[in-house]
């Protein structure tokens, strides 16, 4: 086998069956290889656990094969294998027919999705050729309305090699239906097997779901949240530099040990993956199963993982065999789960399967009679993304972020970024925050309306402060929610902190210009002995908010300085002073505060604030205790 051969589609086969079918000895025969590693299982010629090969179909297609447990006390290994099956092959023995678990497995394979396959009658060597006819009837009419329904039925004799010809080329039809998996997701990879190999350290092994792995990427455990690094890929024995979804692989990592993973956790990309204690489900019970009632205690699976949990049906006390209900798993310990992730639920005892079906939503708990709750949930198990988003983006009062709306989805963030960049009802404004398009005049109204107001009570200020018309709006909402907003609002503005109407200027006349000129000759004639605002309030008896106002707009007219908060002089005082402090520098070189203040004619807070300004202002430089001009 080359390395193209490895990095072309993958495809991965499984066997299902009655116990002593013959699923392994078929195995080896198209492998080579003898899935059978533990010990007790070739003591007693029975599979208990997983079993790994692969092969090479006659197009030279490599494939690798999951090979199960056939007997129903490992039914809960077989259906860690299920999950990563893009085709199964149905084994029915010549000299049994259908059994039990034949009918058990075909019921978990299709609960758990699997769609595609063929059937395989074994051990054709052990009846009569006339009786083989009559064995592919019995078996036909047993998968009436399966899955496997239309598809091949190929009978072999694993001892001599009759019928493996045909049952390679059967294969190679049903591989050329296998859609290919998502290689461009996160990575999701359901452990099945742990092991440590001297000199590398852990290794862990599953079937890449989604995504596509390199040596060097960062990854975490899931549950237990470890960061690990990947060292090594092997895929079919042979190192890789990359392995892609379907592909059966082998993870060498560094930063857990062995005993620290296990089968049912899952290599995720960081932060994509939650380890959950309950999952509100779309379940389907089977006809043969017997009725499932509220709080039943059962056992949930799900990937390569093993739950326990109660069901909580929400419009219904219990649930009848061959219908599907709304509910949600409250789990006993926590498991790895997303969205439309598939399970199988078996009783809790004595234990067969009883049910299966979908996550719709991991990690989230509603309550019976929350209104709407149906019709949310039937939204989601439609699986149309677009309805589901707008469903979330119409629930939310406030622009929100891209991250945000994909949490309250349950979809990867490139889903909802593509779909929210493309689609007419969903504005995708700055710093990737996104809203739904009928409420924005609403909201753009209210603002404008708000500054209009605003503009009259305060007809000094420039505007209003980005924070201030937040908490005076909407004071839950975040910062960048409100510039959202104010972004589209055409005769709205923005400069710095400030936000105003586009067409607004400052209006001085009546009372305003009165009090103006009023606290302006208050300041002027203080001059180098400057009033505080207290003073300069009870001299003027101007309310304190209008007072500020005032402050403000004479500053920003240039006809105030401030020497620090609440102490502000003329600017003709401010003129004459410095050019005082000028003169005397000149003349005299360097002079101290003390000489300074005398200069000025001043009180020495006056001085000592007026030349901090100096200073901050480049024309003066403190030496010591000395000041000097700035050449």
């Amino acid at each position: 086998m080359t390395l193209a051969d490895i990095y072309q589609r993958p495809l991965i086969i499984g066997t299902a069956g009655h116990i002593d079918h013959g699923k392994t000895t078929l195995t080896q025969r198209l492998t080579g290889v003898n899935t059978d590693r533990l010990p007790e299982e070739r003591a007693r010629g029975i599979s208990i656990d997983l079993g790994f090969a692969d092969f090479t179909l006659p197009s030279g297609q490599h494939a690798a094969l999951i090979d199960v447990p056939g007997h129903e006390r490992f039914i809960r290994n077989m259906v860690a294998g299920v999950h990563g099956m893009d085709a199964v092959m149905l084994v029915v023995a010549a000299d049994e027919g259908i059994m039990p678990q034949t009918r058990e497995h075909l019921d978990i394979l299709t609960l758990l999705g699997v769609s595609r396959g063929l059937t395989v009658i074994t051990k054709a060597d052990t009846v009569e050729p006339e009786w083989l006819p009559i064995v592919e009837e019995t078996v036909q009419e047993a998968l009436r309305g399966s899955f496997l329904e239309q598809a091949p039925i190929v009978t072999v004799d694993s001892v001599s090699g009759r019928g493996l010809a045909d049952l390679l080329n059967a294969l190679e039809t049903v591989a050329r239906t296998v859609p290919p998996r998502d290689a461009t997701g996160f990575v999701r990879l359901p452990i099945d097997r742990v092991f440590s190999v001297r000199g590398f350290g852990t290794v862990i092994t599953g079937t890449l779901v989604s995504g596509t792995l390199r040596p060097e990427d960062v990854l975490e455990v899931v549950p237990g949240d470890h960061s690990v690094r990947v060292r090594g890929l092997e895929v079919h024995g042979h190192k890789v530099d990359y392995a892609v979804a379907g592909q059966r692989v082998a993870v060498n990592l560094s930063g857990i040990d062995k005993d620290h993973v296990h089968r049912g956790q899952m290599l995720a990309a960081v932060g994509t993956v939650k380890s959950v204690d309950v999952i509100v489900v779309e379940v389907l019970l089977l006809a043969s199963s017997p009725i499932l009632e509220q709080r039943t205690r059962v056992h949930v699976h799900l990937g390569t993982a093993e739950a326990i949990g109660r069901v909580y049906w929400y419009d219904r006390e219990s649930l009848e065999p061959g219908d599907t209900a709304f509910g949600e798993i409250r789990l006993e310990s926590s498991i790895p789960a997303i969205r439309y992730d598939r399970f199988l639920i078996r009783s809790y005892s004595p234990v067969f399967t009883v049910g299966g079906g979908r996550v719709l939503e991991a990690g989230v708990h509603h309550k019976r009679k929350e209104a709407g709750l149906l019709g949310h949930l039937a939204l989601v198990a439609s699986g149309n993304t677009k309805a589901v988003v707008l469903e979330q983006l119409r629930a939310c009062d406030a622009p929100c972020s891209i991250e945000k709306l994909a949490e309250r989805a349950g979809y990867r963030v490139t889903e909802i970024e593509t779909l929210c960049q493309d689609d007419p009802e969903i504005v995708y404004g700055p710093d990737r925050q996104v809203f739904w398009k009928p409420y924005l005049p609403d909201l753009i109204s209210t603002v404008q309306h708000f500054l209009g107001e605003y503009h009259q009570d305060h007809p000094l200020r420039r505007g209003i402060g980005r924070e201030r018309l937040r908490d005076s709006l909407w004071p839950k909402w975040s910062l960048r929610s409100v510039l959202f907003v104010v972004h589209y609002a055409e005769n709205v503005v923005v400069e710095g902190e400030w936000v105003r109407l586009a067409d607004f200027v400052p209006v001085v006349e009546g009372a305003w210009a009165q009090e103006i000129e009023s606290v302006y000759q208050a300041i002027d004639a203080s001059a180098r002995k400057p009033l505080t605002v207290e003073q300069l309030i009870g001299m003027t008896s101007i309310h304190t908010e209008r007072f500020f106002d005032i402050i403000d707009y004479l500053l920003s007219q240039k006809r105030l300085v401030r020497l620090e908060e609440g102490i502000y002089i003329s600017t003709p005082v401010y003129i004459a002073s410095r050019d005082i402090v000028i003169k005397a520098l000149q003349e005299r070189g360097a002079l101290t505060t003390s000489e300074l203040r005398d200069v000025l004619e001043a009180n020495r807070r006056f001085a000592v604030l007026f030349l901090e300004l100096l200073d901050a202002l480049h024309i003066t430089r403190r030496q010591g205790e000395s000041r000097t001009l700035v050449s």
